[in-house]
């Protein structure tokens, strides 16, 4: 039996959470969400995140478009919407509104996330927040590979082959703030790889749209600010 593109793609998951843990990413979005929150978690895969969340008390619906992947996190979930977050017909099963929307590695598999986004605003509790992680297509890997003249797509990473969009931290800035979002912060997760020790993270810190490979923002929604995303915190985690 052939196994599809996001079928590979979800084993790969899948393998690397099991044999390495989360990775820097999924562990910074996990510590930014409070214990006892409700959650609605965009494209939960097979839920390693959402187990997680539900032994912190987090009450967690979601919408997967994977069926098998629904099913095995279906059990962390208090709500499983088997679909495409694409198809906001989806939406209309979810609860009035949630303290953190988490959209981890899902914006870049859409054809027009800009309409999700501005569906995801209807959900914001008042002082709710959506935290997104983009990967950063300006990473040097990738400079480097295209001054080479290369664009090879892959099974996982930056050319994963399930990825529609891509973008770099000026590109996600413009994303959200045309979705009518305030961009509260910006995080840049460390690497997983022990590689170059301290002297890498003092590059990443100093260079962060070249030598961080994903994003992290912290969104929120307020339609009477004028002028949003003035000033935008950058963390250098």
């Amino acid at each position: 039996m052939t196994n599809t593109v996001a079928e590979i793609n979800t084993s790969y998951y899948d393998q690397n959470v099991r044999r390495s843990g989360f990775s820097s990413t999924h562990r910074y979005l996990l510590e930014q969400i409070a214990p006892n929150t409700t959650v609605l978690e965009l494209g939960p895969a097979s839920g390693y995140m959402t187990k997680a969340l539900a032994a912190k008390g987090c009450l967690v619906d979601a919408i997967e478009l994977n069926a098998h992947d629904a099913a095995k996190a279906a059990p962390y979930c208090r709500k499983m919407i088997v679909g495409s977050v694409e198809d906001l017909e989806n939406f209309s099963g979810l609860a009035a509104s949630y303290d953190v929307i988490l959209m981890a590695d899902v914006l870049e598999h859409l054809r027009t996330p800009e309409n999700v986004l501005q569906k995801v605003r209807q959900f914001m509790a008042p002082n709710g927040v959506a935290l997104v992680s983009l990967p950063n297509i300006a990473y040097w890997k990738m400079r480097l590979e295209l001054l080479r003249g290369r664009f090879e797509y892959a099974d996982s990473g930056l050319l994963d082959r399930t990825h529609l969009r891509f973008f770099t931290l000026q590109t996600g800035k413009a994303m959200f703030t045309r979705a009518g979002f305030d961009i509260v912060r910006i995080a840049a997760p460390p690497p997983t790889t022990p590689r170059f020790g301290r002297f890498k993270e003092r590059v990443k810190n100093a260079w962060p749209t070249l030598f961080s490979i994903q994003f992290i923002f912290h969104l929120r929604f307020n339609p009477d600010n004028p002028e949003p995303n003035k000033n935008i915190i950058f963390n250098r985690e």
